[in-house]
């Protein structure tokens, strides 16, 4: 597995916390951290599917599935656009429910398309712009 699929441990971690705070359901996702603590090295590895219970584990969503967390227009009337930047990926939220000249517009740029896109959803979930996922 590339891990440039899948966001880093520690905004996985954010994630975790934010939601935990927020009261907000983590979907299902396909890969996850997982604590295997063995000594001497990084104790977090990518796993496919959902790790055993009673281990730490923090889920690790595709890019794919950032995707259809961010929220669109059909919503929210947010709109999410992400792609390459000069220094790795940004990704950008408008929303379009007010007027053009007061239109929220955030842009967070990672070196990854998931850690742009992880990134963006901790932002909004923190700013308690969106509630679920």
């Amino acid at each position: 597995m590339n891990q440039k699929h899948v966001p880093s441990l520690e905004l996985c971690q954010e994630l975790d916390r934010l939601c935990k705070e927020k009261n907000i359901t983590i979907p299902e996702t396909e890969f996850y951290w997982e604590n295997q603590a063995i000594a001497g090295s990084n104790p977090f590895v990518l796993v496919a599917g959902k790790p055993s219970r009673g281990v730490e584990m923090y889920p690790a969503p595709l890019v794919s599935e950032l995707g259809e967390w961010l929220p669109n227009e059909r919503k929210d009337k947010l709109a999410f656009f992400s792609g390459l930047a000069i220094n790795g990926w940004f990704c950008e939220v408008k929303n379009y429910r007010v007027m053009p000249y007061e239109r929220f517009h955030v842009i967070l740029q990672e070196y990854t398309e998931a850690n742009a896109r992880q990134k963006m959803i901790n932002y909004l979930i923190a700013e308690g712009i969106i509630t679920t996922l």
